[in-house]
């Protein structure tokens, strides 16, 4: 979900913008209560004086908003239940207050409240705002297959809306179906040719497709930064102090300061930092803060809530902070503030972490990654200079939580079970038909997968049809859904080997699976989305197990399947060597990260000083010398 679906921001302002999330649209029922609600051009406005609304829940969503899920959750089922109940008795048809009533409880995570609520509007009337919220709510609750009926039933209702489009698109990808979802994804984006978010969900979702062609890539992603960040709009006046060993001011921006598998690798950095060379801020685009957000914001120097803030504040607000370098960890990814970036707030920004490729900005000077997740040939597909960190561009912190390392499934099973971990995105007909002929090279081995909606029987039936289409019988694939985090971790304790995704590699997956002990086959392609499973590999040791054609991925996993001793021996010491490795150390990690920054500014200065002696006005990325070179 998009930020401004806080209450407090569909009051404040009429300019949200569509994400990769859920976003709501205006049924055209006159008589509907729910064309409070209008959109125009993919911006939720709503219709609705704070006066005419509980003040209970404005309480709720402030709650929310500063990430007290235990107050927010008091408020609504005590007094904000009790004013529903009270304004529905005098006017029984109040759907708009039943529809905001029902966001609040889906943004407590209470999930089934929320669908009855969502239920009573649409026992009144049928409404495509509902259906497509009601969507959402169920993908929330992790029933995959009935998110997709609503999303189809919103669709319907209202076929030329191209938000609802959007959203039923991504539901049909979540569920494996790539291109029919890309397809319909693409009409959508032509339909809202301004809306930089959903046309930078479309850039994420090209790299799901099965072939990718670098180039195809490249040009896609300067398209969007042509249309939606000129460079004509990036700022040129930097008044930073150009002092080349002064500590330096470095800005993270990013959605993900939460529950979410980019805190794992960016929690070590911001460990990892040296107080004394870096001041650290944090710009925190989150929409729905948890214990992590919590977490980060301590170990930040500076904290900044940037959710529901306009772009040019935002920019305003760094430029103020006087920040040196501003590092993006979000990428085209869902919520991201790239549109801040375009202002060129920094004298210097970096894109690193959240996201597979480049962001096609011109405003944006460096991007971090490595040698093996980017050949330097490929520096000619991103309009960043790429910075190759020595040790490998990720520091992995694993959870505390982790359980010990099992004993090898197979040494009680007595075959085989491979195992992949992986979004449903990641899974398409070429990584089945992949891993059909791993299991075909051994009659006795298993599968077990985890997907989105695992506990969904139609879910399950798509994915076994598939492998029996591959000549695999259903009793050799096990298919799980939704677990805890603690839990997800323990299912790595019946799964012998990992089998990486292709094109689309994992990286979180694929760091849980080898502090769990799982060795992990990868395939190697073209671009750095197929390429960090490389990358991981060879940070332990195990680089080997990263193949380069189809047939090395098949017999490479036969043949690790076939050595259970060996098998038993990687298991057992690979979570220490994963420990002891540089995958794992925050402070190294954080030094060539920091490293690299410097080198950054003291090119920046450098070029203060050349632009002064030159008489010439200060710089800005195109009249910066030395750019192009490697740090």
């Amino acid at each position: 979900m998009g930020c401004s679906k806080n209450l407090q921001h569909l009051l404040d302002c009429n300019d949200e913008q569509v994400g990769e999330g859920m976003v709501s649209g205006q049924a055209q029922t006159r008589q509907s209560r729910l064309q409070s609600f209008v959109m125009e051009q993919g911006n939720l406005q709503i219709l609705i004086s704070r006066d005419q609304l509980p003040q209970s829940f404005l309480r709720a969503d402030a709650a929310i908003r500063r990430g007290r899920a235990v107050e927010a959750v008091g408020i609504l089922n005590s007094e904000a239940l009790g004013a529903v109940r009270e304004i529905l008795q005098q006017d029984p048809s109040r759907t708009d207050i039943m529809f905001l009533f029902a966001m609040l409880l889906r943004q407590t995570r209470q999930f089934d409240r929320a669908k009855e609520w969502y239920e009573k509007i649409l026992e009144q009337e049928p409404n495509a705002l509902v259906y497509n919220e009601l969507g959402y709510t169920y993908q929330c609750m992790g029933q995959m297959w009935q998110a997709l009926q609503y999303q189809k039933k919103a669709v319907e209702a209202e076929p030329e809306k191209p938000e609802f489009q959007a959203n039923l698109a991504r539901i049909l990808m979540e569920l494996g179906q790539i291109q029919q979802g890309m397809d319909l994804l693409r009409k959508a984006v032509a339909k809202m040719p301004a809306n930089a978010q959903v046309h930078s969900n479309l850039l994420f979702r090209l790299h799901h497709l099965p072939q990718l062609e670098p180039q195809v890539l490249f040009d896609e992603h300067r398209r969007w930064g042509q249309v939606h960040a000129p460079i004509s709009h990036a700022g040129v006046s930097h008044h930073n102090a150009p002092d080349p060993d002064r500590r330096l001011r470095v800005g993270y921006i990013s959605p993900d300061f939460r529950s979410n598998s980019v805190a794992y690798f960016f929690e070590s950095l911001l460990d990892g930092h040296n107080r004394r060379a870096v001041e650290v801020y944090g710009y925190g685009n989150v929409e729905f803060p948890d214990q992590v957000t919590e977490c980060l914001q301590d170990k930040f120097d500076f904290y900044r809530n940037i959710c529901g803030v306009r772009d040019e504040a935002v920019a305003e607000l760094i430029e103020q902070d006087k920040i040196d370098i501003l590092v993006d960890l979000a990428g085209h990814t869902a919520d991201n503030r790239l549109l801040v970036l375009a202002y060129k707030p920094a004298p210097i920004q970096v894109s690193y972490l959240g996201y597979p490729d480049t962001t096609g900005m011109e405003a944006v000077d460096y991007r971090l990654t490595d040698v093996l997740a980017n050949p330097p040939e490929s520096q000619k597909f991103y309009t960043e200079e790429l910075v190759f960190l020595p040790d490998g561009f990720l520091c992995y912190r694993p959870a505390d939580f982790a359980p010990s390392v099992a004993s090898l499934p197979a040494a009680k099973n007595g075959y085989i079970t491979f195992g992949s971990f992986n979004n449903n995105c990641k899974i398409n007909p070429f990584i089945t038909a992949l891993w059909a002929e791993v299991l075909k090279a051994d009659s006795r081995s298993r599968l077990l997968l985890k997907l989105k909606g695992g506990g969904d029987k139609q879910v399950n039936d798509r994915y076994i049809s598939q492998f029996e289409q591959l000549g695999i019988g259903r009793e050799r694939v096990a298919i799980y859904g939704w677990k805890s985090p603690a839990e997800h971790l323990q299912l790595y304790g019946e799964v012998d080997i990992a089998l990486d995704s292709y094109p689309y590699n994992g990286t979180t997956t694929t760091c849980e699976a080898l502090w769990m002990g799982v060795p992990t086959i990868s395939l190697v392609g073209q671009c750095h989305v197929s390429r960090v499973g490389l990358s991981i590999l060879s940070r332990v040791g195990l680089g080997f197990f990263a193949a380069s054609t189809p047939a090395e991925y098949v017999a490479k996993a036969t043949a690790l399947a076939a050595n259970p001793e060996s098998l038993a021996k990687i298991r057992s010491s690979l979570r220490a060597r994963a420990a002891t490795s540089g995958l794992c150390c925050a402070k190294l990690f954080s030094r060539e990260v920091e490293s690299a920054y410097r080198k950054m500014w003291h090119r920046w200065c450098q070029s203060r000083v050349a632009d002064v002696v030159g008489g010439r006005p200060e710089h800005n990325r195109q009249s910066a010398p030395g750019l192009g070179q490697k740090l």
